[in-house]
């Protein structure tokens, strides 16, 4: 007798094309760290902001077209973005100058592109970026417009990308496609008497990512960022003549610091995000804060190659600060993400643990300022022990990111029962 149950589907991993295609995250992200070498005084971290969540949302349109494809994919199509975001990497460094143009129309591009590959009357529900490219239309009109508001257009189309995330809903996409597309096709009751026929509303496919393929893509993308702060260590450490003491415990506490990460990340997270729980926030959602969680890795990579370039003395104020405001960055995203899902109590408890390490990291950037950079760095290695380490016998950590999943499932238990 046959059985009737169905096979579980089969475990997506990236193919070798995504992984080729990642690949120019690599040079994405140290051409964007340069950005933050000199200083950096609040206009480079702003321009840094922006242009990092511009080259990111780039990356992840063409991330979900292969997830959502899967063996559909055209290499030729990754082929093409790939070549557009490494004219947007090398356009950084002259960004402000001559190569300004060239960094707008590959995005407005890449934007485009990342749209155009989907058939028509599909619906990307989680990922409404994929089809709704509102946020690239400031940028376009900046190729017309002079510094300085040229730049303010650009924090404009990424503000405009950020609410689109936040606000969409599947509801509501679906509802703003259907009336796009009534739009093009001119639909409107037909005259004659009211029992003419009355055109059928066009038909629509909803397009579901991979969740488990997606988070093992953003995973992979934290690794090469982490991997960024490995090159910034080994780069200034190569550039000192004399190797003593001091050094080597700069450099071992920032490959500390970016081990501890990795565990908080991809051991005891989901999707790269430190803390965040499977299922806990719609993909869209859980997307933008990767984006906000890396953008501050790849500062904390700029700011570690300048302690080790400075092991023997404190750190230049701005990179100081930096290297605090990133740390409390990362340390904020994952109390974001430790919240949805929690009960009221965990709440207290996730709120005991994660925002004494904010506090401290946002403390130690003003108190901290005349430590040496060995000092500062062993002060943030103990925070990620921290939060690795804690366990008040509420619930224990488990290496699937499901720290307190235990204690829930528990009292479900106890209701159902």
């Amino acid at each position: 007798m046959e059985s009737t149950e169905s096979a579980a589907p089969a475990e997506r991993h990236a193919g070798w094309n995504e992984l080729f295609f990642d690949l120019v995250v690599v040079a994405g992200a140290g051409q964007l760290a340069h950005l933050l070498h000199e200083g950096p005084e609040p206009a480079d971290i702003a321009l840094y902001g922006v242009l990092y969540l511009a080259f990111w949302t780039a990356w992840a349109g063409f991330a979900v077209y292969g997830d959502i494809a899967a063996a559909a994919t055209r290499v030729r199509t990754l082929l093409v973005a790939m070549l557009g975001m490494a004219v947007m990497a090398a356009s950084v460094h002259a960004v402000l100058t001559h190569h300004a143009v060239t960094f707008v129309v590959a995005y407005v591009a890449l934007r485009w592109q990342a749209g155009r590959v989907w058939q028509r009357g599909s619906v990307i529900v989680d990922w409404p970026l994929a089809q709704f490219g509102a946020g690239s239309l400031p940028w376009l009109v900046s190729l017309f417009v002079e510094p300085p508001w040229r730049y303010w257009l650009w924090a404009l189309g990424i503000a405009v990308d950020i609410v689109t995330l936040l606000v969409s809903t599947r509801d509501r996409t679906l509802r703003r496609m259907a009336e796009g597309m009534a739009a093009r096709r001119g639909d409107r009751p037909p005259p004659g008497p009211p029992h003419a026929a009355v055109p059928s509303p066009p038909r629509l496919s909803e397009s579901r990512v991979d969740t488990a393929h997606m988070g093992e893509r953003l995973g992979l993308y934290v690794i090469i960022v982490l991997g960024e702060g490995v090159i910034q260590i080994i780069d200034a450490a190569s550039e000192r003549d004399g190797w003593d003491l001091p050094l080597a415990a700069t450099g071992l506490g920032a490959f500390g610091l970016l081990a501890g990460i990795c565990a908080l990340s991809l051991l005891y997270g989901t999707n790269g995000i430190p803390h965040l729980r499977k299922d806990a926030l719609p993909p869209r959602l859980a997307m933008l804060l990767h984006a906000v969680t890396t953008g501050f890795l790849v500062a904390l990579a700029t700011a570690l190659g300048s302690a080790v370039a400075h092991f023997d003395d404190v750190l230049p104020k701005g990179q100081h600060w930096l290297l605090c405001g990133a740390m409390a960055g990362y340390f904020t995203a994952g109390v974001v993400a430790a919240l949805p899902l929690a009960e009221r109590a965990d709440r207290v408890w996730v709120l005991g643990w994660g925002l004494p390490c904010v506090a401290v990291a946002v403390a130690l950037a003003p108190l901290g300022v005349r430590l040496p950079a060995w000092a500062t760095i062993g002060i943030l290695v103990a925070l990620v022990g921290w939060q690795i380490l804690y366990d008040p016998g509420r619930a224990g950590m488990s290496p699937s990111g499901r720290w307190w999943g235990g204690r829930i499932r528990s009292r479900r238990t106890a209701r159902i029962g």
